[in-house]
């Protein structure tokens, strides 16, 4: 699958390729349509309204197209081609089904490891005879009112490490169960390794809070160029998607007890103080 981050690239370099030629278009004098460019990759206008709602009225009918493509009853998202044959084997389907209807609206994910073969044939990577390990990670936008509960919630689960950001760049993290000043902290930390014969260990997949406010940057516009595009000016339904995008957050928690953690079991604590799933 695509570890934290693979995703993050892609559609940072799509946003970045947009941002590109637009400027180059305009520069020669061509007219722009972000929706040309968009469409190389998601769709016409046409194609992306039939995935994500021909007008959407609500919040919730986005979180819709959210679960509907966890289970793969919509083909992408902005930031999201396809979903991983790792979270169907991993079980995580079910329980990311769970999190989007309650608007933790996830673009990324991968589950806990402890010590799977290198030979693996859904996690394994390097070179045969090696141990892989993976700590839990989510990555998703959600309301203001949705972080503040999961930031609560966290108190109780200090292996659990969160970073979110909004549009206007205001940052939120807390490490250990305790939030800290956001311009006092930076979380780095790795969330993929390998143990192999005869070399150091290799960390492919590290999580930086620094590098994901710069991609949570392309991250909101995209809600803007490639969704709030396909609709009309100032319908309900361009409003809807704007709405979500300046008012979110962008948010990843990284669970760190990659033994026997349960990442999930935070967010059924938000809602329902109860157990979503195990993994």
């Amino acid at each position: 699958g695509v570890p934290p981050g693979g995703r993050e690239a892609a559609a940072a370099a799509a946003a970045a390729m947009l941002q590109t030629e637009a400027g180059a278009l305009e520069s020669s004098g061509a007219l722009y349509s972000s929706h040309s460019l968009v469409g190389r990759r998601l769709g016409s206008r046409a194609e992306r309204r039939c995935m994500w709602g021909e007008s959407p009225s609500c919040e919730e009918d986005v979180f819709d197209v959210f679960e509907r493509f966890v289970w793969g009853r919509v083909p992408r998202l902005p930031w999201c081609d396809r979903i991983e044959v790792e979270t169907v084997a991993s079980g995580f389907v079910q329980p990311l089904s769970a999190i989007n209807h309650f608007g933790f609206l996830t673009i990324n994910s991968q589950p806990r490891l402890d010590g799977i073969p290198s030979t693996d044939a859904v996690y394994g990577w390097g070179p045969a005879g090696g141990r892989v390990y993976q700590k839990a990670y989510l990555e998703f936008f959600c309301p203001p009112a949705q972080l503040d509960r999961l930031v609560r919630v966290l108190a109780a689960h200090p292996s659990v490490s969160l970073q979110a950001y909004d549009a206007s760049g205001r940052r939120r993290s807390v490490r250990n169960g305790k939030e800290v000043p956001g311009d006092e902290d930076r979380h780095v930390a790795a969330v993929t390794w390998g143990v192999f014969d005869s070399m150091e260990v290799l960390q492919p997949t590290v999580v930086d809070s620094d590098w994901f406010q710069v991609w949570s940057d392309d991250a909101f516009a995209l809600w803007d160029i490639a969704w709030a595009s396909i609709y009309d000016k100032d319908s309900e339904a361009q409003r809807v998607i704007q709405t979500i995008r300046k008012t979110y957050w962008h948010v990843y928690v990284v669970d760190n007890d990659y033994i026997a953690g349960d990442i999930f079991r935070v967010f059924a604590e938000v809602w329902l103080k109860r157990e979503v799933c195990v993994v």
